[in-house]
């Protein structure tokens, strides 16, 4: 659980330090009354106390996220249109503590992820692809994809989009891992598919190795995965999402091809 336990830390981290640099940014009285005479200093003093407001606003936003996070509920609450994956405008107002460290932390993760030679995303088999967020970059058109953000609105060009919304670090159910099977399969027969993430690392590794062993391309999951990781280095599966590929194996077992 290393790995959730992370994710769990980064939003509760960063809610304890946006809230710690507001306390320690909020005027004082004493400010407020040597402010209040002066047009430019009251006119800081109105932009100190907005980015107090926003730092507050992070620091709740993400404890709030946390509290979602560990108890595996509320991928919606971010209003991510399942047909088109894009998210609405509402939402980066309501949650933009929540978006923008999301987005900047991401984009961080690509850059290295450049700078030490991984794609974003890789063909594990002819025409099964796996990545993160930033596939789009490759400049493919898919038959299929299936998105696994609740956090970021889908950025590529596909003929069919299946959403199965998890938070980072959180797999898909064996209920949803054996509906993104079929979609991949069914998508397949008409071109390539990809199955992403954030940064294409446990959530799309996981579906993908429901997709492969439904699809007939290896007997089990682990075999699946020891094929993802020869791909795609930087896969990796936390133990919650080695338990629902296992749980979703004995549950669909007698359906693999």
């Amino acid at each position: 659980m290393g790995a959730v336990h992370g994710v769990s830390f980064k939003y509760v981290g960063l809610a304890g330090v946006a809230a710690a640099a507001a306390r320690w940014m909020t005027p004082s009285d004493m400010d407020r009354l040597l402010f209040a005479d002066d047009a430019d200093l009251s006119g800081l003093y109105n932009i100190q106390l907005l980015f107090v407001l926003y730092l507050y606003n992070v620091s709740f936003i993400n404890l709030v996220i946390a509290i979602l996070f560990n108890l595996q509920l509320g991928m919606g609450i971010l209003g991510k249109d399942p047909v088109s994956g894009s998210i609405p405008i509402w939402s980066y107002v309501l949650f933009f503590g929540f978006h923008g460290p999301t987005y900047f932390y991401t984009k961080i993760q690509r850059e290295r992820d450049r700078r030490s030679g991984v794609a974003p995303a890789d063909e594990v088999e002819p025409g099964w692809w796996v990545g993160g967020r930033y596939s789009h970059e490759l400049g493919k058109r898919w038959a299929g994809t299936i998105d696994l953000t609740c956090e970021f609105p889908e950025t590529s060009t596909q003929e069919k989009y299946l959403l199965v919304e998890c938070w980072d670090g959180v797999p898909p159910s064996p209920e949803q891992l054996e509906e993104a099977a079929q979609f991949s399969i069914a998508a397949h027969e008409r071109g390539d598919v990809l199955v992403h993430c954030a940064h294409g690392r446990g959530r799309s590794t996981t579906t993908l190795c429901a997709c492969l062993v439904r699809a007939g391309r290896y007997p089990t999951w682990e075999d699946a995965f020891a094929a993802i990781k020869q791909k795609r280095r930087v896969v990796k599966l936390n133990r919650s999402m080695r338990r629902a590929l296992t749980e979703w194996q004995a549950k669909y077992s007698t359906k693999v091809k």
